[in-house]
C-alpha cells in the first residue's frame, strides 16, 4: 500500500521504517518549521531514507548501549508538501501532538480522499475537527497509543525500542468500522486484533489512552523529584515509570482516576478495560499474565525523564485527555473529581488554565447535543435519526 505518514518526529519516523520495511511504500511529511526534529528531517531528505536501530529483533526492549546494527530504509517522499504526500495515498497516519489538530486539520483534510483510511495517533476525538474541513469520504480511525515506543537519536536515524503485541482502533463514524479494519489490519501485525477488540467508538479510544492515566499521574508526582535533583543534584534525573510511579501516592491517584474512566465509559455505553488489563492487552501476547508483573517489567526497563514538568504529559494529555473526560462526566452526569483536582493542580504549576485550553464536547462542536444524539453523531455522523448498532464483519 501506499502509505503517507504525518509527523517526522519519533513515532512518525519508526513508524515509517516499519511499513517501508514491511514493504509498503511511504511517504514522509513534516508539518512544521523551526520546532522540532528539522535536522533530522533534512537529513532523511538527503538520504532518501531513515536508518533505524530496532532493538526488539533481539528481544532487546531497553535503551541500552548494547544496540543491535543500524538498517537503512529508502522513503518513496520525503516532502514538507501536504498534497504531495496524501494524494494517491491509500492510508494516511498522522502523528502529531493532538493540541495541533485543528490548525492542520484546516491545512490537510482537503487533501483526503473517498475511501482513504485516515488513522490519528493518538486522536482524542480529533478526526471530528478533520472530518469538518473534508471536501470528500475519508474513513478515519483514531488510535490510543503508537505501535512502537520510539527516540530520534541523531539525525536521520531512529531507535524502536518496543513494539506493542496489540492496538487498539475505532472508526468515525463508527458505521465504517468494517472497511476500515479491513485496511488496516494489513499496516502492522498490531492491527491484527479481533472484533471483540476494537472499539465501539472514538470517545472509548480516547478515554483508553493510557496516557490519560499513566503521563498525567505520573509526572504529577514526578514534580518534587524533578525539583530536587535540579537543586540538589543537577547531573541526575528521575525516572517517571521508575522512580514516581513505584509511589503509594501515584497508584492511589491511578485507581482513583481509572475508577472516574471507567464510569464514563460505562454511560457511553463500552466495556471498559482497567488501565493495568489495558497495558496487558497492548504489551504482551501471553493475555494469562499478571498485569501488574507486566508494568513493572516496563517500568524497570523505561528511559529516565521526562527532564521537564513543562512536557507534553501535560501539556497534551491534561488538557486533550483529562479535560475531555471531565467534558463528557458533566454531559453524561459522572462526577470527577479526581479528575478535576489534577487538571487544576497540574494547570496550577505552569499557570495555565488548561480546562479553557483544553479539549471539550464544546470545542468540538458538541456541545449542545443530547447524550442520544452525541452517541448518533459518533456512531453516523450525523443526529438525526435514531443510533443504530455497528457490526463487524
Amino acid at each position: 500500500m501506499k502509505i503517507a505518514i504525518i509527523g517526522a518526529g519519533n513515532a512518525g519516523s519508526a513508524c515509517a521504517f516499519m511499513a517501508a520495511e514491511a514493504g509498503h511504500k511511504i511517504r514522509l511529511l513534516k508539518t512544521s518549521n523551526h520546532v522540532a526534529h528539522d535536522e533530522h528531517f533534512e537529513k532523511m531528505v538527503e538520504n532518501k531514507g531513515i536508518y533505524c536501530i530496532d532493538n526488539t529483533k533481539t528481544g532487546n526492549f531497553t535503551d541500552s548501549a548494547d544496540d543491535v546494527e543500524k538498517t537503512f530504509q529508502p522513503l518513496e517522499i520525503i516532502t514538507r508538501n501536504p498534497k504531495e504526500a496524501i494524494e494517491g495515498a491509500d492510508v494516511v497516519m498522522i502523528f502529531i501532538q493532538t493540541t495541533y489538530h485543528p490548525a492542520l486539520a484546516e491545512r490537510v483534510a482537503k487533501y483526503f480522499q473517498d475511501d482513504q483510511l485516515v488513522i490519528l495517533i493518538p486522536g482524542y476525538a480529533g478526526s471530528i475537527y478533520y472530518s469538518k474541513y473534508c471536501d470528500n469520504n475519508p474513513i478515519f480511525a483514531e488510535g490510543e497509543s503508537t505501535p512502537n515506543d520510539a527516540r530520534v537519536i541523531e539525525p536521520g536515524t531512529v531507535k524502536v525500542l518496543f513494539k506493542n503485541a496489540r492496538n487498539s482502533l475505532s472508526f468515525f463514524p463508527a458505521t465504517k468500522t468494517a472497511r476500515g479494519m479491513a485496511i488496516a489490519a494489513n499496516l502492522f501485525p498490531a492491527y491484527h486484533i479481533n472484533k471483540k477488540s476494537v472499539r465501539k467508538h472514538i470517545f472509548e479510544s480516547a478515554l483508553h489512552n493510557p496516557n490519560i492515566i499513566v503521563h498525567t499521574v505520573g509526572l504529577y508526582v514526578m514534580y518534587p523529584m524533578l525539583e530536587y535533583c535540579a537543586k540538589h543534584h543537577p547531573d541526575e534525573v528521575p525516572y517517571m515509570y521508575r522512580d514516581a510511579l513505584s509511589t503509594d501516592m501515584a497508584w492511589l491517584m491511578i485507581e482513583k482516576l481509572d475508577a472516574e474512566k471507567t464510569a464514563v465509559l460505562s454511560a457511553l455505553g463500552c466495556e471498559p478495560t482497567p488501565y493495568l488489563e489495558a497495558c496487558l492487552f497492548r504489551n504482551e501476547e501471553d493475555l494469562t499474565q499478571d498485569p501488574k508483573e507486566v508494568f513493572e517489567s516496563y517500568k524497570i526497563s523505561s528511559p529516565p525523564g521526562p527532564y521537564s514538568f513543562d512536557n507534553r504529559y501535560v501539556t497534551e494529555d491534561v488538557p486533550m485527555g483529562l479535560v475531555l473526560l471531565s467534558s463528557l462526566g458533566v454531559k453524561l452526569g459522572i462526577n470527577t473529581p479526581e479528575c478535576n483536582r489534577l487538571i487544576e493542580m497540574c494547570g496550577g504549576l505552569l499557570a495555565r488554565d488548561f480546562f479553557k485550553e483544553g479539549r471539550t464536547l464544546t470545542s468540538l462542536g458538541l456541545g449542545d447535543l443530547t447524550k442520544k444524539e452525541l452517541l448518533h453523531f459518533i456512531e453516523e455522523g450525523s443526529t438525526n435519526s435514531e443510533p443504530v448498532s455497528v457490526e463487524l464483519t
